[in-house]
């Protein structure tokens, strides 16, 4: 299986608050689209802190464009 290089742009934002987005770009190496939103969203998910202070943060992720780049 043959990977190629993606940029996938991902929104973080309070599900609650649309003023509080944030807007990331982030290079990954997958055979297609898909596998590189899910890869990313997974990671972040995976890396993100939930508690602060031992209460929940109110986080949610958007994946918005997955673009092949260059090289």
């Amino acid at each position: 299986m043959q990977v190629k290089k993606f940029n996938v742009t991902v929104h973080r934002f309070h599900p609650s608050n649309s003023g509080s987005v944030e807007e990331f770009v982030l290079p990954v190496d997958c055979p297609d689209e898909e596998h590189a939103a899910s890869a990313v969203l997974s990671n972040l998910i995976a890396w993100t802190p939930k508690l602060e202070g031992g209460k929940v943060l109110p986080i949610a992720f958007r994946c918005i464009a997955v673009t092949e780049r260059a090289g």
